[in-house]
């Protein structure tokens, strides 16, 4: 990257136009190869693990809103591999970088983009009613405020993971718990995720902590930036394909839907029985969703 620090990329397939995949937070690349590898022999994707996930884990912030740190580093796979034409998919965080990228960037180079599962607006308002976890929006997002203070003094010390108090460690993987409880759509799947977060070795397994402030620094950015892309979406003049988790806890659907009406080309693709992650949820779907994206 422009800064210095590696980026990990996964490379997939080597037929036809470049197709760039973009993960969530708590996920990283290797959670699109279920996807990506039955596509292989007739696509090409470019699969990379962005700062703070997967092998990208060590890599640094560069400033305080991530979203923008991420565009960048999406610019500079992008220059890296001299792409001159490329189709872009995000979900959830991941679908924030790839506006931001266009909004920064410009969407001349890129020839589709499939959004997935991501409200245009974060915040709640006076207008909006649909911003990350909907009606207790403002409720979760202070619980976030509380534990980010108890932790940012932490951070500026650059205190290692194994150094912070019992306390802190339990109330940061509760939340990040019932995070990514409010992510999934099935009772089961979320008790599974309260109980995986709730075991230290094991969510350490899934979200390694030498680089333990990149998550905090992610979450902070959500609270801190208030994220509005329907101006950015206003300005795409490429093909937006919008996969709505119908079910989606995290970003309801109301929110989601409206997004078709501020955009030039923009086909909507509900998914009726998945909540924020229809990969998990509906998998053969998205498979022939991102099938078809692909071959347009």
């Amino acid at each position: 990257m422009r800064d210095g620090h590696a980026i990990h990329i996964r490379e997939v397939g080597k037929g036809g136009i470049p197709i760039i995949l973009l993960h969530g937070f708590g996920m990283q690349s290797m959670h699109w190869l279920p996807f990506a590898l039955p596509l292989a022999k007739k696509f090409h994707f470019l699969i990379p693990d962005l700062r703070g996930f997967g092998h990208s884990h060590l890599s640094p912030y560069n400033q305080n809103c991530v979203i923008s740190n991420y565009a960048d580093d999406l610019a500079d796979i992008i220059n890296h591999y001299q792409l001159k034409r490329f189709k872009l998919a995000g979900i959830s965080m991941g679908a924030f970088v790839a506006l931001q990228y266009q909004q920064t960037y410009g969407d001349e180079k890129v020839e589709g983009y499939m959004h997935i599962d991501q409200s245009p607006r974060t915040h709640n308002c006076d207008d909006w009613s649909w911003g990350i976890f909907g009606q207790d929006n403002i409720t979760r997002l202070n619980e976030a405020k509380i534990l980010i203070r108890k932790l940012i003094p932490y951070i500026e010390a650059k205190t290692p993971y194994s150094e912070l108090p019992a306390h802190l460690k339990h109330s940061l993987w509760q939340d990040l718990g019932d995070f990514f409880a409010s992510a999934l759509s099935k009772n089961y799947q979320k008790k599974l995720a309260q109980k995986v977060c709730a075991n230290e070795r094991l969510i350490k397994n899934l979200m390694p902590t030498e680089n333990w402030p990149a998550y905090i620094y992610c979450l902070k950015a959500y609270i801190e930036q208030d994220y509005n892309m329907l101006a950015t979406f206003e300005k795409l003049s490429t093909p937006v394909s919008l996969l709505v988790g119908l079910k989606s806890e995290m970003y309801p659907s109301g929110g989601q839907l409206r997004i078709a009406d501020h955009t030039k080309n923009c086909e909507v693709i509900p998914f009726t029985n998945s909540g924020h992650t229809p990969l998990i949820d509906q998998p053969l779907k998205f498979i022939n969703e991102l099938r078809r994206f692909s071959a347009a």
